[in-house]
């Protein structure tokens, strides 16, 4: 889909990711306004570089946000569940900290008015959520000091409050009963409420994907079981004062998640189920990065062996997607359309080839002769009927590459979504 389409007030571009635009889709995106940021290195734009091509990003940001112009790019794969990609990496909390790296949303930048396409940005943050808290809960919930005003009976606990006393019980003639203010360590502190709060607000949500992804119920109930003992009284005054030590690091990403969980809802329950909004923030998806944790979570349920495969190992001047240590493989997972028939480009290869002959990825595949030639194996999405969806029972090297020794390539069928069914795909929610 490469073509110019007049939506609100503006004109977006809407665009497939990795695609060239036309010279008269680069006029008018000039005359827009558009800028290039002068450091290539941040992300604006959606990854649009100076030679007009879109990176391996999808979603929206503004080009002109006074005259209300921004650029849309899709998923290269049509009708692409990105969503159900992110939700299989829940399955292996060990990937969960790289989440934050595939997605990024601007939450302080003006939101933008859209009609089409449709885009599933809240499932993102509650997969993310949710995969954060289940490692705070297995590691233990942290304890904090909690500040409890109380009439206490027959003893003195921290500072009296005096005006209270009086109200409370002088006047009342309760001289048995004292109000005190004092600190309390306890579970029960703002940071878990916090976190209970937001487990509540997307328990109100549910039923928008509950047909469709039922591991996410199932994780979302057991977590709230581990906030059974906690409140979910917690002011919104109270949420902005929340500050965590920096030792604490998943409760400072969950904290961060449920603010913008929270602010997605707009603190109100009466909003959960709220009819479908059009207005969205700037945000990206890294496809590539995407496709690459949806691959290492496939790629572990098929050898569940610990050790069997690593992600992003370092050699010495390269960083290699997998290593499969028992078959001595390297595996590099490529983000670009294929079939059966279509080989690889001379880049891709070149690059596994510097991969193969890198010395300290030989060292950790255990090979010591120069002699040896390393099996290599690209894997890439794979649209086809017949390609299959997972890597159980297959062989990896499933085809070799033409014309090169001991390269082969692996297809892999990515989810699509379903039409027929309404979920929270079909839903667009003011984050």
């Amino acid at each position: 889909m490469e073509e110019i389409k007049t939506e609100g007030k503006g004109r977006p571009f809407i665009n497939t990711e990795q695609k060239k635009f036309k010279d008269d889709d680069i006029k008018a995106l000039k005359a827009l306004g558009l800028e290039f940021l002068e450091d290539p290195s941040k992300i604006r734009y959606l990854g649009l570089n100076r030679d007009y091509y879109v990176s391996y990003y999808i979603g929206i940001d503004w080009i002109n946000e006074e005259k209300g112009n921004y650029i849309a790019v899709e998923p290269k794969l049509k009708d692409l569940d990105y969503v159900k990609m992110f939700v299989h990496c829940l399955h292996h909390p060990e990937i969960s900290k790289f989440f934050k790296k595939v997605y990024h949303i601007d939450s302080n930048s003006k939101r933008i008015q859209i009609t089409a396409p449709k885009w599933d940005l809240t499932p993102f943050l509650i997969v993310h959520f949710l995969s954060v808290v289940d490692i705070i809960v297995k590691r233990g919930l942290k304890s904090n000091y909690i500040v409890r005003d109380e009439n206490l009976t027959g003893k003195v606990k921290g500072k009296i409050l005096v005006s209270q006393q009086i109200k409370k019980n002088i006047v009342a003639q309760r001289e048995d009963r004292v109000y005190c203010r004092f600190q309390e360590y306890s579970v029960d502190c703002f940071e878990n409420r916090l976190l209970k709060k937001t487990l509540l607000f997307i328990q109100r949500y549910s039923p928008c994907y509950r047909e469709k992804y039922k591991e996410l119920i199932q994780k979302q109930n057991r977590l709230l079981r581990a906030f059974e003992n906690i409140s979910d009284e917690i002011s919104y005054s109270e949420i902005k004062q929340i500050k965590v030590n920096c030792l604490y690091k998943e409760y400072k990403e969950a904290i961060d998640l449920a603010k913008k969980i929270l602010n997605r809802f707009g603190y109100s329950y009466k909003n959960v189920e709220k009819e479908e909004e059009k207005e969205l923030p700037p945000f990206w998806i890294n496809m590539s990065r995407l496709f690459e944790l949806y691959v290492y979570s496939l790629l572990k349920e098929a050898f569940p062996e610990k050790k069997q495969i690593s992600y992003q190992e370092i050699g010495e001047r390269s960083r290699i997607d997998f290593l499969k240590f028992d078959a001595k493989l390297i595996i590099d997972a490529k983000y670009k359309k294929g079939d059966a028939d279509r080989e690889p480009n001379l880049e891709d290869i070149g690059q596994l080839c510097r991969y193969a002959r890198d010395r300290k990825v030989l060292e950790k595949l255990k090979i010591s002769s120069d002699n040896e030639v390393v099996d290599c194996v690209i894997i890439y999405p794979d649209e086809e009927e017949s390609t299959k969806s997972d890597f159980q029972g297959r062989e990896l090297k499933e085809k070799e590459i033409k014309g090169f020794t001991k390269f082969y390539k692996c297809g892999i069928k990515l989810p699509i979504k379903d039409k027929d069914n309404k979920n929270f795909n079909d839903m667009n929610f003011l984050i």
